[in-house]
C-alpha cells in the first residue's frame, strides 16, 4: 500500500499539487504523506521526511507521532499536529514546536533549524503595555498637566503654567483648538531663561515628543511672528542648526585680501540658525529630533500642542 502512494505521488510529481495531508520534499521531487513523516524510511530522496530537527518535534513525548497535547481552557487532549497548529480562539497551549507549524503552512519540508519565527504578540501583550503606558502617565501627570500654582491641566514650568499635553497628536490649528478649549493658547517663548527652562523640563522628564509652539510665518509682511503679533527672535540660541550643502565651506578670513571681503560679505555659509528660506512650514515646533530647537514645520504635521495660560 505504501509503495502504491508512493507511486502515486511520483505521477504528479511535476506539478507538485500535494494534497491537503502531504508535504513536498526539500528538493521538490515528490510529495510525501504527513504518515510517512519520520517513519525511519527516507521516502524522499534527499532524506527531508527524517530531518532530525522536523523528528524530535513531529514524535513528541507528550502523545503519538504526529499527535501534539492541546490545551485549551484547562482541558488537555491529544490531536493531529495538523489541527492544533490550525486551532484559534482559543489557540493551543502546549509545547510543540511551533516551527513545524510553518512547514505545515508552507506545505514545504525544510531544515527546521533554518525557521526563524517572528516574535508573537498575543493580546495580552497589547494589554499590559496599555496599562504600563498608564502608569507612565500618571507617573508624569505633575510634571506634565497638574500643579497647585497653576489651573487644572497646568504644571508650572520656570514661573510658567504650561500644558505639555505630549499623549495628544493634531495638526498645528488643532493644537491652538485645544489649548483654547482648556483655557489657553499655544505657548509663546519671551525670553532664553523661559526657553532653557522648557527645554530642561522636558528633558529632565524623559518626555520624547514633539511639541506645536505658538509661532507662524505671515505670508501678509512675509515675516515670523508670534500669536500676539510680535517678531520671533530668529537665529541663536533659538533656531535649529541647518547645514546647506548648495554652500561651499566659508571663506578663510585673511586681513587685507579679497578672500576677507568674501568672508565679511558673503552671503552663503556652510551652517545658518534659521528658518528655511523660503520656509520649509508656516508653523513653527520644538522636535525631540532636533534636541528641542525650534525649525519650521508642515502645520499639518502631527505633533503635541504645548499650551500657556495666565495663572
Amino acid at each position: 500500500m505504501k509503495t502504491l502512494v508512493l507511486l502515486l505521488c511520483l505521477g504528479f510529481a511535476t506539478a507538485l499539487d500535494c494534497t491537503s495531508d502531504e508535504l513536498s520534499c526539500t528538493s521538490g521531487e515528490r510529495c510525501v504523506p504527513y504518515r510517512y513523516l519520520c517513519d525511519n524510511d527516507n521516502d524522499c530522496a534527499d532524506g527531508s521526511d527524517e530531518d532530525t530537527g522536523l523528528c524530535l518535534a513531529w514524535k513528541n513525548t507528550d502523545c503519538e507521532k504526529g499527535e501534539a497535547l492541546c490545551t485549551t481552557n484547562g482541558n488537555s487532549e491529544c490531536i493531529p499536529i495538523e489541527n492544533y497548529c490550525q486551532r484559534t480562539q482559543p489557540a493551543c497551549k502546549g509545547t510543540l514546536d511551533r516551527r513545524i507549524c510553518s512547514i505545515l503552512e508552507d506545505k514545504k519540508l525544510v531544515p527546521i533549524d533554518t525557521i526563524r519565527l517572528p516574535p508573537v504578540n498575543t493580546p495580552g501583550d497589547a494589554y499590559n503595555k496599555s496599562v504600563d503606558l498608564g502608569s507612565e502617565l500618571r507617573s508624569k501627570l505633575n510634571d506634565t498637566l497638574s500643579h497647585p500654582n497653576c489651573p487644572r491641566f497646568y504644571t508650572e514650568v520656570g514661573g510658567q503654567c504650561l500644558s505639555l499635553f505630549y499623549v495628544g497628536s493634531s495638526t498645528w490649528g488643532e493644537a491652538r483648538a485645544f489649548c483654547k478649549h482648556i483655557g489657553g493658547d499655544l505657548l509663546s517663548i519671551r525670553n532664553v531663561n523661559h526657553y532653557i527652562e522648557l527645554v530642561n523640563h522636558l528633558v529632565d522628564n524623559q518626555i520624547t515628543s514633539d511639541f506645536w509652539l505658538g509661532g507662524r510665518y505671515t505670508q501678509d509682511d512675509l515675516s515670523w511672528l508670534w500669536l500676539d503679533g510680535n517678531a520671533m527672535p530668529l537665529g541663536t540660541p533659538f533656531w535649529t542648526l541647518r547645514r546647506y550643502d548648495i554652500c561651499n565651506q566659508r571663506n578663510v578670513t585673511v586681513v587685507g585680501t579679497t578672500k576677507s571681503r568674501e568672508a565679511n560679505q558673503g552671503e552663503c555659509y556652510h551652517y545658518t540658525q534659521a528658518p528655511e528660506n523660503p520656509p520649509k512650514g508656516f508653523c513653527v515646533a520644538i522636535t525631540y529630533e532636533k534636541h528641542y530647537y525650534m525649525s519650521d514645520e508642515d502645520c499639518l504635521t502631527k505633533m503635541s500642542p504645548i499650551c500657556v495660560t495666565s495663572v
